[in-house]
């Protein structure tokens, strides 16, 4: 059982059909024709790389994934006509509530679904990718992600709040209603941002990454090492297999959809933007969601290129990089400026009144030349943040089509024999 084989009984050609063009990578090496042949013994093919097809179906996403994703927003959609026939528009569900909610639910995940499915439809050969994959990754960050990013957010508000209750991440009003900000609140309130909706949102849409394993092989020592299964549940089902670069790019862009749709509910729905939708017929919030649908989706995206590079090119390779997270850091200060230039640009106009006279303030945190500036640079985050994105995810989607076209097909790698080992 230790001797190098060359020609694979049925068993072991059946299972070398579920491993991925780059367990077929590792497994080959060229004989003295030129040819591929395996290297692996059949003791280690069926220790390390054996999945059995329950395992391997679930660990590259079965498509019971999208059918829960449209049953989960078409409940969704339900739940929320119903609440605008009972509580948020006082003529009931007419024709225009109707339009109003739906406009505001459509905002919530149309960005997001537009660009993955964009994506993949664009880029991936057929099988390549199965759109189970980059659901699961999607619900993945919007139910679990998105509820360890509300605790921790909220009680790292709550510390800011009580570390300078005149200054803190929401609220840069030092010197509010009759002066602006001074720049040392403006300087905190960037440091919160990047030290919260930065660093929490985005280290947590990147964990749900760290489940892909590139190969067979790696699916199968990850099963090995864990100790701890559920019952009912398969082997692996922590994890995910995505077999090429561009997989895990786009399971990045997944990540950052799954969190952006969740933060779309909580704020498109909220009791301000719902009061401002049905009563004044302002969408503002939710259009406003849509360019914040893609900055999620392009930060983690950015990331996820960085942990493709690391998973799949060779240690020696002078592109690798150095760790995992090498390209983290990116995303979570872009997160944070992004942040801290929309909140700086608010102005919460003010009034009372004195000895019998109304007095009032427009409440600008800046003043009108410095709100432009920070609208500028909201915008250049937001431009920048995509081309950054834009510059690997081509870089690896150019190499993830040339490697398609040179790679072997599974029968010209393994041979076409019948024999028994």
């Amino acid at each position: 059982s230790s001797q190098v084989f060359g020609v694979p009984s049925k068993q072991q050609s059946s299972s070398l059909s579920v491993l991925g063009p780059w367990d077929r990578r590792h497994l080959m090496r060229s004989d003295a024709g030129g040819g591929p042949t395996p290297v692996v013994s059949e003791e280690d093919f069926a220790q390390r790389l054996f999945l059995t097809p329950r395992t391997h179906g679930h660990v590259r996403g079965r498509p019971c994934w999208v059918h829960v994703w449209i049953a989960t927003f078409v409940i969704l959609y339900c739940a929320v006509l119903a609440m605008t026939a009972t509580r948020w528009s006082d003529q009931g569900l007419c024709f225009s509530s109707w339009w109003c909610v739906t406009r505001m639910y459509i905002c919530t995940f149309f960005a997001a679904l537009f660009w993955v499915a964009y994506l993949w439809w664009s880029t991936t050969d057929p099988g390549e990718v199965a759109p189970g994959l980059l659901v699961s990754i999607w619900f993945t960050t919007g139910t679990v992600s998105v509820a360890l990013c509300s605790i921790i957010n909220y009680l790292l508000v709550q510390f800011w709040i009580m570390w300078d209750p005149s200054c803190y991440i929401t609220y840069p009003a030092d010197r509010w209603p009759w002066d602006y900000t001074s720049g040392l609140c403006i300087v905190q309130n960037a440091c919160e941002w990047i030290l919260t909706a930065g660093l929490v949102e985005e280290s947590f849409k990147f964990a749900s990454l760290l489940r892909l394993r590139p190969t067979a092989a790696s699916v199968r020592a990850g099963i090995d090492r864990s100790s701890w299964r559920a019952r009912g549940w398969p082997k692996g089902s922590y994890f995910r297999l995505a077999e090429t670069p561009l997989a895990v790019a786009l399971c990045g862009v997944a990540a950052g959809a799954g969190l952006a749709t969740s933060e779309n509910f909580m704020y498109i729905f909220s009791q301000e933007s719902i009061e401002k939708a049905f009563v004044y017929n302002d969408l503002d919030t939710a259009y406003g969601r849509i360019a914040s649908s893609f900055a999620h989706m392009v930060w983690t995206g950015y990331a996820a290129c960085g942990l493709a590079k690391f998973q799949f090119l060779d240690k020696d390779h002078p592109g690798r990089p150095a760790r995992k997270t090498s390209y983290l850091l990116h995303p979570i200060i872009l997160h944070g400026l992004y942040n801290w230039f929309s909140t700086l640009q608010r102005c919460e106009p003010f009034e009372e009144r004195r000895d019998g006279e109304s007095i009032g303030s427009d409440g600008c945190y800046l003043p009108p030349r410095w709100r432009f500036a920070f609208k500028l640079g909201h915008g250049f985050v937001m431009l920048y943040s995509f081309w950054l994105w834009n510059q690997e995810f081509t870089e690896l989607a150019g190499e993830d089509e040339e490697a398609s076209s040179r790679q072997p097909s599974a029968n010209d790698a393994v041979g076409t024999g019948d024999h028994q080992a």
